[in-house]
């Protein structure tokens, strides 16, 4: 993973990826993607955030189709928001559908602080590119899995204004979240239905709450499959004899086959 430079940003570790420079630029810049790793990621080291996926965003071929910067930071928290949670009282779990309930109970019984994160960090990260990189602001893209994927979630709903596409894979929407407020954002969630780690109702969750609300949103539930991110970051399209399915919430949604034809495609409203 040589090509992905090492950096810090106060005491965030991050990884960045710069176009080719043979690529010529485009007057209003490349675009970016901010890469969030999942649990098995944590830490300090400047390694685990990188993933599988940050791999094929690397490699040359990918790099001269989508040219692109990838941004890909590390924590050894959570991507949350800072005192975003409510207190999680016995009250408030009662409040929760039962999908909710049962994961608060985990991550609280695992010794998980909700209360914390870097999330809010991440997108000091990104003003600063911003500032210093030339940079598309129309075409920012979010991606992750696992916990990446319920950081992706939890990164749209707090700024859906800044995000022009997003993948979340394999997480889920934090019912403090406002989802109503993603509707027009560009959304296409992945999660195999045989996971283990994280439940697929999770997702199935925040698709039906789309779906009532008309979002730009398309989910592919991937039969057979568990709590791996393999199938995702290479999807070309359905394949129902496998049990690979996408499902539209509104006629808004672009139908593109390809997963990184269809990022690469989408702007910021």
């Amino acid at each position: 993973m040589d090509r992905y430079e090492k950096h810090t940003f106060g005491s965030m570790p991050y990884r960045l990826l710069r176009p080719i420079d043979a690529i010529p630029q485009p007057e209003n810049g490349h675009p970016l993607i901010l890469s969030l790793h999942g649990a098995g990621g944590k830490g300090t080291d400047n390694v685990g955030n990188l993933r599988a996926w940050t791999e094929i965003l690397a490699s040359e071929a990918h790099r001269r189709r989508h040219p692109s910067y990838v941004v890909a930071p590390q924590t050894p928290l959570r991507w949350l928001m800072p005192e975003k949670a409510p207190e999680i009282t016995e009250a408030y779990l009662a409040s929760l559908p039962e999908i909710w309930q049962v994961r608060a109970r985990r991550l609280i019984e695992r010794g998980d602080d909700l209360s914390v994160g870097d999330l809010g960090v991440v997108f000091e990260l990104l003003d600063t590119l911003i500032e210093t990189r030339q940079i598309d602001q129309d075409r920012i893209y979010v991606l992750g899995h696992s916990m990446g994927g319920f950081g992706t979630w939890s990164a749209i709903c707090e700024q859906p204004d800044r995000f022009a596409a997003t993948i979340p894979s394999a997480g889920g929407c934090e019912p403090w979240n406002d989802i109503r407020t993603i509707a027009d954002v560009p959304i296409w969630a992945f999660h195999g239905n045989d996971d283990q780690t994280v439940p697929v109702d999770l997702t199935r969750d925040a698709f039906q709450q789309l779906r009532a609300i008309h979002a730009n949103t398309k989910y592919t539930e991937l039969g057979g499959i568990g709590h791996g991110q393999d199938h995702t970051f290479i999807y070309d399209g359905d394949d129902p004899e496998r049990g690979f399915v996408t499902q539209y919430a509104s006629e808004r949604c672009d139908r593109t086959d390809n997963l990184w034809d269809w990022l690469f495609a989408q702007h910021r409203s």
